[in-house]
Parts: structure tokens; C-alpha cells; sequence
């Protein structure tokens, strides 16, 4: 079943017939060439569905009858935002695309020494749009009702200390594990993870992250990639602290 997202200001009219927006409009009926009878959900990420049908087209708009709302909310207790350092463009979108199925609550670029783009490309408002609509698209896959936050780029040595219960870079080169400091703090309730671009975290970086308060950990006896060893942090994260685990 299509899941289509609408914009905050385009909340649909429950229990009667309403007009989708052009755009949306254009990925149902063009796209994915939705016929009448097609059974469909659309949802604004503020935690609830909104059920419909499509019942016809006026002009290039698809005519919906639209049920009631029903609350689905899919955030995870966890409150967790990832530091994502800025990697290869495919590789970026990949992690984007996976935090936000693993129910990430915020998303944080950041632009480190060994970062491949720099600041002012990461700061344009065409990569923020782009980047804004690979997490909706990723909300619509994995049935989602909520879109992570996602804030401006910046660079790590011009960002504070983040107001969480616990703070976490994730480097090769320190010796306790992740999962042990987790186990530790099975009632933590908000957490910030940061891990390495491609060439890791210069150590310079490392000594400002545990300025800020980040407590150091490594993912494992193997190297993981840019993009997997943040993705791994997060599944951990949320294994141990939020909805993954028992």
C-alpha cells in the first residue's frame, strides 16, 4: 500500500473527499500510476495515518476519500541524535536512509578534518532539501509516522556540548565497548553518537569531542566503514535503550 507524506499545512480533511496536492498528486497517479479503488495512507510525521482510496482525478489532482486518523506513533522512547560525519554522497544517503528506519530522532551533519565535502557545499539549501526528502521517502518505506530532525550542517569544532544524559564517540582506538557502556545505562533516556568520516576522527577531534563531554568506545575488534560503524552505534543504541531490543 502507497505511503504518501504531506506537509504539515496540507492536513487532510478526515471522513470525506479531499484533493491531494499537486505533488503528491503527480507521484500517485504518474508514478506509481494509481487507479480508483487504489488503497492508499498518508501521513504529515506527527505520529498519525491517515487512511484513504482514490476515488478519481480533477484535472491532474487525485480525488481521495479519507477516513479517520488513527494514532500510530513509531518514535522510540529513545531519544537519540546521531552526529553524522559527512561521507561519500551514496554512502551518506545509505546512512540517512537506515538511521531513519532505525527510528533516529535527530540528525546532525557534521563536517570533520577527513570529511570529503566541505562546510559551505554540506550548508547549501539544495543538499539540505535533498537530504530532507531521502528521509521522508525512508519514512514512507519503513511506514514511519515520524521524520527525523535534521539540522543545519556544521563543522565538529564549532559545535557545544550536547544536553543528553550520555555522549558517545566511537574510535577505533579506545578500549571499552559500546555495548558494555550501554549495558550500563539501561535507563538512559537521550543520547548523542558520533562516529568517524572516512579516514576516522583526527585525534585533535577526538580530545574536543571528550571536551564536550563524550565518553569514548570502540564498535568491535574489526574497522568498520564511515557509514556502518554509525549505523552499528545506533542499532546498539537502540537495542539496548530503546525499541530494537527485549
Amino acid at each position: 500500500m502507497p505511503r504518501i507524506h504531506l506537509y504539515s499545512a496540507e492536513t487532510p480533511s478526515e471522513d470525506s473527499h479531499w484533493l491531494l496536492p499537486a505533488g503528491p498528486s503527480h507521484h500517485l497517479l504518474r508514478v506509481l500510476r494509481a487507479r480508483p479503488g487504489q488503497e492508499l495512507t498518508l501521513f504529515t510525521g506527527d505520529g498519525r495515518d491517515y487512511p484513504a482510496e482514490l476515488v478519481g482525478t480533477q484535472g491532474k489532482q487525485a480525488l481521495l476519500a479519507v477516513r479517520q486518523a488513527r494514532q500510530r506513533d513509531t518514535a522510540s522512547p529513545l531519544h537519540c541524535c546521531l552526529w553524522l560525519p559527512l561521507i561519500r554522497a551514496e554512502r551518506w544517503d545509505w546512512a540517512l536512509q537506515k538511521a531513519t528506519e532505525l527510528g533516529v530522532h535527530a540528525i546532525q551533519p557534521v563536517v570533520c578534518r577527513h570529511s570529503l565535502v566541505p562546510l559551505r557545499e554540506a550548508q547549501a539549501a539544495r543538499r539540505q532539501e535533498r537530504w530532507r526528502e531521502i528521509l521522508i521517502a525512508a519514512c514512507e518505506q519503513s511506514s514511519a509516522t515520524r521524520i527525523p530532525q535534521l539540522l543545519p550542517a556544521r563543522a565538529l569544532s564549532e559545535l557545544e556540548a550536547p544536553a543528553a544524559q550520555l555522549a558517545v564517540v566511537c574510535d577505533p582506538g579506545y578500549s571499552k565497548r559500546l555495548g558494555s557502556i550501554l549495558a550500563a545505562r539501561p535507563g538512559c533516556a537521550s543520547i548523542v553518537l558520533l562516529c568517524g568520516p572516512e579516514g576516522g576522527l583526527h585525534p585533535a577531534e577526538l580530545e574536543r569531542a571528550e571536551s564536550l563531554g563524550f565518553v569514548g568506545a570502540q564498535l568491535g575488534p574489526r574497522i568498520l566503514r564511515a557509514e556502518t560503524a554509525a549505523i552499528t552505534a545506533l542499532t546498539l543504541a537502540q537495542g539496548f535503550c530503546g525499541d530494537l531490543g527485549g
